[in-house]
């Protein structure tokens, strides 16, 4: 394959990561906490985030295409060390725990997307002080961070090969 080709598969990857971590990182540890001190649990707070959550998930959802077109690519180049023939048994289970945990941080993602958050939004205008209402928004906050801790041992993986 073109070497410019794996150069840029190897830059749009390593991109489509950082947006999908960074986004995770942003709204845990900036944009929530900014957004609860400004507007406590306010109605403009659940508009704002809202908002903000629509154009994150847009954005994640092309970096995650991003990653799947690229990681791709590379694979069948041969040329990454991440999937070169004499890499030992040991690589091989960090390389294929590596997919595995990516598959189901994209599982996750589009379930908390297409799952969850229209069953949250038919709860919140019926009943939204119930409690399977506030835990089902739990579940939807803690599968972020489940996320971020899954990416986060998915990159420590990807230096490990």
């Amino acid at each position: 394959m073109n070497e410019i080709i794996i150069i840029l598969s190897k830059w749009f990857h390593l991109l489509g990561t950082v947006i999908w971590i960074g986004a995770m990182i942003l709204l845990l540890f900036v944009i929530i906490p900014s957004a609860k001190e400004v507007f406590g649990s306010t109605p403009e707070f659940k508009k704002l985030l809202k908002s903000i959550g629509k154009r994150m998930t847009f954005l994640v959802n092309i970096a995650i295409i991003i990653i799947i077109i690229s990681g791709i690519l590379l694979a069948v180049s041969g040329s990454n060390s991440e999937v070169r023939e004499e890499h030992s048994f040991g690589e091989s289970l960090i390389f294929m725990g590596k997919i595995v945990l990516a598959s189901i941080m994209v599982i996750i993602h589009f379930s908390r997307n297409k799952i969850i958050a229209p069953i949250l939004e038919k709860m919140a205008a019926k009943e939204p002080t119930s409690k399977s209402f506030i835990r089902l928004q739990k579940v939807q906050m803690d599968l972020v961070w489940v996320n971020l801790t899954l990416g986060l041992i998915v990159m420590f993986l990807s230096v490990m090969l």
